[in-house]
């Protein structure tokens, strides 16, 4: 699998949050992940968007019914 190389710029606090997590792991694989998993969550909302454009959006009442279902 080919790699790029990125510099990348965090908040401190952030910084040493991370570093406490992996640990010895990885840096690169740990922000891999996240950046993949963003990447879903933003495709995700893309495609919700979709449907509400075609279907319209889920009316509050189905919402709060499943909200009341969800633990």
């Amino acid at each position: 699998m080919a790699v790029r190389k990125r510099s990348v710029s965090i908040e401190e606090h952030l910084a040493n949050r991370v570093e406490e997590h992996v640990g010895g792991r990885g840096l690169s694989g740990f922000v891999a992940r996240a950046v993949d998993h963003e990447l879903e969550g933003d495709a995700l909302g893309e495609y919700l968007d979709d449907l509400d454009a075609e279907f319209g959006p889920v009316r509050s009442d189905l919402v709060v019914g499943f909200d009341s279902l969800w633990p």
